[in-house]
C-alpha cells in the first residue's frame, strides 16, 4: 500500500520569496538611509568648511587693505568716495574684494567679501579705521643735532604768520634754531644775527646729541619711511605721493609738487636752484643751501645745516606748525579700532 504525497496548506506558498524581498527591500532602505545620512553629514562639513574660508578671506581682506594702507591715495579721498581692492589666499582656495570708503575727516569704513573657489560659500565683513599721524611736538623752525652755519641772504624765521590755504594767518611761538651745543651755531656772518627769529631766537637741547635720528625715534623714522616713495637722486616727487624718500643724497630739482609733505633724506640735502618746499624735512645728513638757494616751510631736522653760500640769492626755514601738521596727517597710516574693530554682514 502506498502513502499519500503532503499537499501544501493553503496561503502557505511563497512565503520564503516574500520574506527575502520583505528583508532585501528593508536592508536596502536601512543602506540608502545610511547613504543619505552619510552624504548629509558631508555636505554639511563640506559647507562649513567653504563658510571658514570664505570668512577667512573677507577677513584676509580687512587686513591686507589695512597691512597695504596707501597715505597718497586713499588719505586723499573726499568724504564718501571709495577705492576698490582685491586679492586671493594662497593656494586659490578663496579670494576676497572689497571697498575702502572715507565716511568721516580721519574715519574710513571697509567692507570685504570672501567666496570660496569652489562653491557658493560667501561672507562679508566689514570694519572701521581711522589716521593715526605722527605726533611730533617741533620746537624750532631748524632742528640740528650737529653744527649749523648761516650766511648772509639765509633766515630762519618762526615768528612769520602762516599765508595761504587752511593755515592762513596761524601763528605758534617756537625758537630759530635749536642745537646740541652752542658752539654748533655759526651766525657770525649775520649782521646783529639778523637772520635768526624766534621766541627765544636760539636755544639749545643736549638730548639732541642722543637722538638715533632728530626728534623721530627709529620707530618713527621707519614707519614714515614705509610710506615713502622713493627718490633717485635730482628725481623729481611724483605729484600723488605725500611722503618722498631717498636712500642717500638728494639734489632736488627747482620744480616740485605743490602741498605738504614729508621729506626723508638718509644721506645730505642739496637746494640749490629755488626750490620751495612745505611740510617736514628731515635729514639724517646735513641740510646745504646754495646757488640760488631755496625756502622750507614747516621744519627741518636735521643733522646740520649749512646756508652760508648764497652767492647773493636767498634762502630761508620758515616755522609752521600747521604745515608740518598737515605733513604728517598726509602721511598718516590707517589703525582699526580698538576692541572690535569689525563686525560680519550677512
Amino acid at each position: 500500500m502506498s502513502g499519500a504525497a503532503p499537499r501544501s496548506r493553503a496561503g502557505e506558498r511563497g512565503i520564503a520569496l516574500a520574506a527575502a524581498v520583505f528583508a532585501m527591500v528593508a536592508l536596502a532602505a536601512l543602506l540608502a538611509g545610511l547613504w543619505f545620512a552619510a552624504l548629509q553629514e558631508y555636505r554639511i562639513g563640506e559647507n562649513v568648511v567653504g563658510a571658514r574660508r570664505a570668512f577667512d578671506a573677507a577677513e584676509a581682506g580687512l587686513d591686507a587693505a589695512v597691512a597695504g594702507w596707501d597715505p597718497g591715495t586713499l588719505d586723499r579721498l573726499g568724504v564718501a568716495d571709495t577705492a576698490a581692492f582685491s586679492g586671493s589666499l594662497g593656494g586659490g582656495a578663496a579670494s576676497y574684494s572689497g571697498v575702502v570708503e572715507r565716511v568721516g575727516p580721519a574715519l574710513f569704513l571697509l567692507r570685504s567679501t570672501g567666496r570660496e573657489a569652489r562653491g557658493p560659500s560667501r561672507a562679508t565683513l566689514a570694519a572701521v579705521v581711522r589716521l593715526a599721524p605722527l605726533r611730533l611736538g617741533v620746537p624750532a623752525a631748524l632742528v640740528a643735532s650737529g653744527p649749523v652755519r648761516l650766511g648772509a641772504g639765509a633766515t630762519v624765521d618762526a615768528l612769520a604768520a602762516d599765508t595761504g590755504g587752511a593755515c592762513a594767518g596761524g601763528a605758534h611761538a617756537a625758537a630759530g634754531v635749536v642745537v646740541a651745543d652752542a658752539a654748533d651755531l655759526d651766525i657770525s656772518d649775520c649782521a646783529a644775527g639778523s637772520c635768526l627769529r624766534g621766541t627765544p631766537v636760539w636755544g639749545v637741547d643736549t638730548a639732541l646729541r642722543h637722538a638715533s635720528v632728530t626728534l623721530l625715534g627709529e620707530s618713527g623714522w621707519a614707519s614714515l619711511v614705509a610710506a615713502a616713495e622713493t627718490l633717485g637722486e635730482g628725481g623729481a616727487p611724483p605729484p600723488a605721493a605725500r611722503v618722498w624718500y631717498a636712500p642717500g643724497d638728494l639734489t632736488l630739482p627747482a620744480e616740485v609738487p605743490a602741498g605738504p609733505a614729508v621729506l626723508l633724506v638718509q644721506g645730505d640735502l642739496v637746494l640749490d636752484s629755488g626750490t620751495q618746499l612745505s611740510g617736514l624735512v628731515v635729514v639724517r645728513g646735513r641740510l646745504i643751501v646754495r646757488g640760488a638757494g631755496g625756502v622750507i616751510r614747516g621744519a627741518a631736522l636735521v643733522a646740520g645745516a649749512d646756508l652760508s653760500a648764497l652767492g647773493g640769492a636767498s634762502a630761508g626755514i620758515v616755522h609752521s606748525r600747521c604745515l608740518v601738521d598737515q605733513a604728517l596727517a598726509a602721511a598718516a597710516p590707517a589703525r582699526p579700532l580698538l576692541e572690535r574693530s569689525w563686525t560680519a554682514i550677512y
